[in-house]
């Protein structure tokens, strides 16, 4: 079990087993348009590090570098890892960085490992990006994970966050429903909070869900 002194109540197992059995719904085979059409306009540094927590196999991280940033990518899922080089015929270096596995294949480095054991200072990103992390993250840990963006970031840097909300007690997650009160909460202490847009995904009733939004925040570090 990942380390439960932070309240993160959710095991390897299930992340492993979702992967081992390819029950991946989350990941997208086509660039994400909220990170396309917003990214531009955040002020993230051209040409710097951006942090991709719980990164699996996406995308995204394609487009973060063809667009000529270096990525970075937090996972947790050794199978995710070895799918997003292979799938995009990628040789990675491999090294032990504390309790972690690092994957060097420039433009990109992947830490493969519990992201709450990386310390301060061990990545110093220009900015940010989360699409499906903080909502797979149970609400007890996520003053946590806020504090490790803050612990893995330059104290300029901005981040875009892309959110999914829906009536809590109609499903119990992952994924868990991340309210944009939750977000200006979670950020109230040294970050500027700015929703971008808001998007009514109406319901899922394939899920039981009446109701779903996605909203999408810029958050930077003052």
């Amino acid at each position: 079990m990942i380390q439960d002194h932070l309240g993160l109540c959710f095991r390897m197992g299930f992340w492993h087993h979702r992967w081992q059995t390819q029950q991946i719904g989350w990941h997208r085979d086509v660039y994400n348009d909220l990170l396309t059409k917003h990214w531009g306009s955040i002020g993230a540094v051209d040409g710097g590090e951006v942090l991709v927590p719980l990164c699996g196999k996406s995308l995204d991280m394609l487009w973060l570098a063809d667009s000529g940033y270096s990525v970075t990518g937090l996972e947790f899922v050794e199978e995710a890892v070895q799918a997003f080089l292979q799938e995009n015929e990628l040789e990675a270096e491999n090294s032990e960085f504390g309790n972690h596995v690092l994957h060097r294949t420039p433009p990109f480095r992947i830490f493969q490992g519990d992201v709450f054991d990386l310390k301060e200072g061990d990545i110093q990103a220009d900015a940010w990006y989360d699409r499906a992390a903080m909502i797979a993250i149970p609400r007890e840990s996520r003053v946590a994970y806020v504090d490790q963006l803050r612990n893995l970031t330059k104290p300029d840097a901005v981040g875009l966050l892309i959110t999914f909300a829906y009536p809590q007690e109609e499903m119990d997650g992952p994924p868990f429903s991340l309210s944009d009160d939750d977000v200006r909460q979670l950020f109230s202490d040294g970050f500027v909070v700015e929703c971008l847009e808001q998007i009514d995904l109406g319901d899922e009733k394939e899920r039981g869900l009446s109701q779903v939004t996605s909203s999408v925040f810029q958050i930077k570090r003052i």
